[in-house]
């Protein structure tokens, strides 16, 4: 009986020593598989060159085009402009143009009938951007355009006298870099003038095209 007991008392210790054995060697591997180094991985960062955007809003330049005065014809238009972006789609325009009409003779009686031959344009207007968007050319090049609205009133000097101007029109802004636009304009200019004492209201198409610096 004590031997029986013997034996059994004996497996069980060796059971114990053998579990315990096998809690050690896990413990020591759990602290070899923890001491082991972590690998970081390797990621090579590039630098991205960015565009300096210009975030003035004002904006300068110039142009040249072609007016269409009624009953007197077609001459070259100059002007120059000053814009002020007040948001992102409203800005605020002026402009200063002038031309010099080719020589007009009444048919009737051949002769020039007005005593100076200068026009000078000058308004306050403002714009409105309705479709900005993006033009692409070729695969490589792309800028950032929009379509506007325009209106505004002045005075244009004609024949000697200062007639109230109302202007109404569209253009088309072309960014080409962070400091510089390409414009496309159409504006009709509206006012009451008197020819040979007849007063009528006279309808002054211009074209125009130019370039803009913003600052």
């Amino acid at each position: 009986m004590e031997s029986r007991i013997s034996r059994i008392f004996l497996k069980v210790t060796v059971s114990l020593m053998l579990a315990g054995s096998g809690v050690s060697i896990a413990a020591e591997k759990t602290e070899q598989l923890g001491a082991a180094p972590i690998i970081e991985p390797f990621v090579v960062r590039a630098d991205l060159d960015e565009s300096d955007i210009n975030t003035e809003n004002f904006e300068i330049g110039a142009y040249i085009g072609q007016i269409s005065m009624e009953e007197v014809g077609t001459s070259v238009l100059f002007g120059v402009s000053a814009t002020f972006h007040a948001t992102e789609d409203l800005f605020i325009e002026a402009n200063y143009a002038v031309t010099t009409m080719d020589q007009v003779d009444n048919p009737l009686t051949r002769q020039n009938p007005f005593s100076d031959d200068s026009v000078t344009m000058y308004n306050l207007s403002l714009g409105l951007n309705v479709l900005p968007g993006e033009v692409f050319l070729g695969k490589e090049w792309a800028f950032n355009s929009a379509l506007y609205v325009i209106g505004g009133a002045g005075i244009t000097e004609f024949d000697g006298d200062d007639e109230f101007t109302v202007n109404v029109g569209v253009g088309y802004r072309m960014i080409l870099t962070d400091w510089m636009a390409f414009h496309f304009d159409f504006r009709d200019h509206i006012f009451t003038r008197a020819i040979l004492g007849t007063e009528s209201k006279s309808q002054n198409f211009d074209f125009h095209t130019g370039v803009t610096f913003f600052f």
